[in-house]
């Protein structure tokens, strides 16, 4: 039933959602189980203990929310949609309100020296054109070779497969170059991907996340970082929403308060003159 859920019930999502939803209900089910039912018989009283059940675990508000969209989802699909009436939800936060967590400079150059004194040029690489591109994971590891126009002087990012299947196109700095053809240079292989793994395969998302994980640091955080460094630069919301790919311009908004960093430090530093 769970396989036709995804093949049929998800038709037309991405394959982020599908894997998403896809997990979400592997983990209702094996609860549905300890509770003695299964996908074809569970009714609304165990839709709202499970989500009871995980708010008792101490999920966060987001990731019952996540579960909760998949349960719904997969419900409506199965004709059982009295099971999902009237469920209690925990409240998300509103995410327009909350700083995203973005590296200090320390925190930033620290990491650049401990992924350059590795020796791995790709990992540099990868780092290097995070931070100074704040693309998304899934966008870099969709990048290809001749997505990346470098020149003497100047150089550029074509991403193809944005966030709503949107163009755009990304200048590169000079560490971002250097970093991309040191790396092109010890490359002889004919794959068209411009990262791979180290199976000569186009590198995974999973990959890309364990090796900012490996480093102490969330791989959205290049992201939060670039983004929060133009809006604290004062650079025009519409300059920042194209070179970020974001469609609403509240969302660039949320990059300029202040996160629980930012609160701390002015109480630390007050009269301190």
């Amino acid at each position: 039933m769970l396989q036709k859920y995804l093949n049929e019930g998800l038709r037309g999502k991405s394959e982020t959602t599908i894997r998403t939803y896809g997990h979400a209900i592997e983990q209702f089910e094996k609860w549905l189980s300890g509770s003695g039912t299964d996908l074809a018989n569970y009714a609304r009283s165990d839709v709202q203990q499970y989500i009871d059940y995980l708010a008792a675990k101490k999920k966060s508000a987001a990731t019952i929310n996540k579960l909760w969209n998949a349960i719904k989802s997969f419900s409506k699909w199965v004709g059982k949609d009295i099971a999902i009436e009237d469920i209690s939800i925990v409240k998300v936060a509103d995410i327009k309100k909350q700083a995203p967590k973005a590296m200090d400079k320390l925190e930033r150059n620290k990491l650049i020296r401990d992924i350059d004194r590795t020796g791995n040029k790709r990992d540099y690489a990868i780092l290097m054109t995070l931070l100074m591109t704040g693309i998304r994971v899934s966008e870099l590891v969709a990048l290809d070779r001749m997505d990346i126009d470098i020149s003497e002087r100047k150089g550029t990012l074509t991403i193809r497969r944005g966030k709503g299947n949107k163009e755009r196109i990304l200048p590169l700095d000079v560490e971002a170059r250097r970093g991309i053809e040191k790396y092109l240079e010890e490359r002889s292989d004919n794959n068209e991907a411009l990262f791979i793994s180290n199976r000569q395969k186009r590198i995974s998302i999973r990959s890309v996340q364990h090796l900012m994980e490996k480093h102490g640091h969330n791989v959205h955080q290049t992201r939060h970082s670039f983004i929060t460094g133009l809006v604290r630069a004062g650079e025009d919301i519409s300059v920042i929403q194209s070179l970020s790919g974001h469609s609403s311009a509240d969302m660039i908004l949320r990059y300029s308060m202040p996160s629980e960093e930012d609160k701390r430090s002015a109480i630390e530093s007050l009269y301190r003159d």
